[in-house]
């Protein structure tokens, strides 16, 4: 998809958001168009902007709009699966359409099947959908994704991976980031052992407010032999 047809999506998708025609959003979903197709089912579903709450008459519009490409619509008929609302409660089903939804950009479908893995205790699934989001800028995916990789359940090259997304974090200035960057060039995890590297992500572990490692570093000069 070309910028411009992206730029043109969102500004249509605002538009839509905010018009409180409900008339004219009926007809344009009636027309066929995904993104009015998901905003009609939206207030169907959640009862906005003069909207009735009825889940059941909401169902159809995104499934509509799903069908046609919108994440967004994806992403919400999980969640009518996952509670059940306007359709039978199955997490087979939310889990098909929170997987659609996440392969087809939608961060927060990322975020539900994080979730649904984690508390399957498919700590390998987690990471798989946690990438995504540690790709971006979110310093809590990437420090939990690291995390993970470094208990092993980021399969091959775990390790690695871990330093990958650490390396994220710790650049945005997250000082736990920062603190196991330096235990892993300590350890040779992921990376070469490194002493001058260790202590160099150890001091910005420091300026990063971590006090554990301002004590370190503090009792490391102690140590140190005084000029005679």
């Amino acid at each position: 998809m070309k910028i411009a047809d992206s730029v043109f999506l969102l500004l249509i998708s605002f538009l839509l958001t905010s018009c409180y025609n409900n008339a004219l959003l009926k007809e344009l979903a009636d027309a066929g168009h995904a993104a009015a197709q998901y905003e009609l089912g939206r207030r169907i579903l959640t009862g906005t902007k003069g909207m009735p709450e009825k889940p059941a008459a909401a169902v159809p519009w995104l499934k509509l709009a799903a069908d046609a490409g919108d994440n967004r619509a994806m992403a919400a008929l999980a969640l009518c699966h996952e509670r059940g609302l306007g359709v039978a409660a199955s997490a087979d089903a939310a889990r098909v359409w929170y997987r659609r939804a996440a392969e087809n950009g939608n961060p927060n479908a990322c975020l539900a099947l994080v979730q649904m893995e984690t508390r399957t205790s498919n700590l390998p699934g987690a990471v798989r959908w946690l990438q995504p989001l540690a790709e971006g800028s979110s310093t809590e995916a990437q420090l939990l994704c690291a995390k993970l990789c470094l208990k092993g359940f980021g399969g091959p090259n775990s390790p690695e991976k871990a330093v990958r997304y650490l390396r994220f974090a710790a650049m945005q200035g997250n000082a736990e980031a920062c603190m196991l960057m330096s235990s892993c060039y300590a350890a040779g995890v992921g990376v070469p052992k490194n002493e001058a590297l260790m202590l160099g992500w150890l001091a910005n572990a420091a300026l990063a407010g971590d006090e554990k490692a301002q004590q370190i570093i503090e009792s490391v000069a102690e140590a140190e032999p005084s000029c005679p």
